[in-house]
């Protein structure tokens, strides 16, 4: 007897059917007889049953629900921030089917990596590492987040100037480091002692910002990676004539940030140079970027720029541990400018930054002053 999920094969060969079966007969060659299961809900099978309509339910829907259809909400949703389509899913049954159709997605997937890749090689990613389904890439897969700005906020101990009624004073300085990117692989960053909600508003203004004289521009794109045994000056090439098909090792979470050159009256210039790591704290977050080094290269017109210091496997590793940042804020490592070096790698200042939305600039914690928060653990 051979069973097959409730379906029962008898012959004349099945051992346990060999006492059942008469001596004096002989083997049939007829096929197996073949007995079912009983099974009810087989009834139901190609049967197109009327799906229950509640009068009363069309009633209590919105009334932005009842006047427009789904697909133009559909639409709407495709032009809101990811932020306000996942808070609308939040609001009713018919809104979160709404927000997770694969189109709505879809054009926040293009979107979010239009600045590093071509939609060819957007649509194969999706295809190939996340089974096809845009929602599932958009929130599992790092992005450079651009409706707010990221922030890191640094302190330092400094000495003061004693007097009759202060002993070796010393003062809790604070500062914060500020970026905004753009999805056309632009960015915009500024070093400001002033808080968060003070400086936010030029950040989001791109005629204020231009009018900003200590604001910063430039571009990024995805880091290229010094292999190992390779970590010399003459290995650091420059952006503009590093050969893209030697030594290029490149991730998704790892980017280099070029500043435009800052010239002088006396022909001299100086380039300022920053690799960051993205992460994220929870699902489709991204809202960590991790320095990994910040570098400061001067050079002349005319002469040839000095190597760009990019990071090796080693340093980016070691953005991992985590006893760097305390490392760093203790000034392990530092290197002093003598006024004479062309390259300057800052080993202060490099704290974390924080993705920080728009409509929470005005409340963050991030804007509380030394005597209220005097370290911020980003986490």
């Amino acid at each position: 007897m051979v069973v097959f999920g409730g379906i029962y094969a008898l012959d004349s060969d099945d051992e346990s059917a060999a006492p059942l079966i008469s001596a004096s007969r002989k083997p049939s060659s007829r096929a197996p007889s073949l007995f079912l299961t009983p099974r009810p809900w087989t009834a139901l099978y190609n049967n197109r049953l009327p799906v229950p309509h509640d009068p009363k339910a069309r009633a209590r829907l919105g009334l932005i629900q009842r006047l427009l259809p789904d697909d133009v909400m559909a639409e709407i949703f495709k032009r809101c921030a990811p932020a306000d389509v996942s808070r609308a899913a939040c609001a009713c049954r018919p809104w979160r089917l709404l927000a997770s159709g694969e189109k709505v997605w879809e054009r926040h997937c293009r979107l979010a990596w239009a600045h590093r890749e071509n939609w060819d090689v957007t649509r194969a990613v999706q295809r190939d590492r996340f089974h096809g389904s845009w929602r599932r890439m958009f929130f599992e897969r790092v992005r450079v987040r651009t409706e707010g700005v990221y922030v890191s906020r640094n302190t330092y101990i400094k000495p003061g100037v004693s007097d009759w009624d202060n002993v070796k004073p010393v003062h809790l300085v604070c500062y914060y480091r500020y970026f905004r990117f753009f999805a056309t692989g632009e960015f915009m960053t500024k070093t400001s002692p002033r808080r968060l909600r003070e400086v936010y508003k030029t950040f989001k203004s791109k005629y204020l910002a231009s009018r900003d004289d200590t604001m910063q521009f430039g571009g990024y794109e995805p880091a290229r990676v010094v292999p190992r045994g390779t970590a010399d000056a003459n290995a650091r090439e420059t952006p503009r004539t590093a050969d893209r098909r030697t030594a290029v090792s490149t991730s998704e979470s790892r980017f280099h940030l070029a500043c435009v050159p800052a010239h002088r009256s006396d022909g001299s210039f100086t380039e300022t140079h920053a690799w960051l790591r993205l992460r994220s704290t929870h699902p489709g977050a991204s809202n960590r970027l991790d320095f990994v080094n910040l570098a400061m290269v001067d050079g002349t017109l005319g002469d040839p720029t000095p190597p760009v210091p990019h990071p090796t496997e080693e340093e980016w590793a070691e953005v991992d541990d985590e006893g760097l940042a305390y490392r760093r804020s203790c000034g392990v490592g530092a290197k002093r400018y003598d006024g004479t070096m062309p390259v300057r790698e800052l080993t202060r200042g490099l704290n974390t930054l924080v993705f920080v939305p728009w409509e929470d600039c005005e409340e963050h914690v991030l804007n509380n002053t030394t005597e209220q928060m005097d370290f911020f653990v980003t986490g």
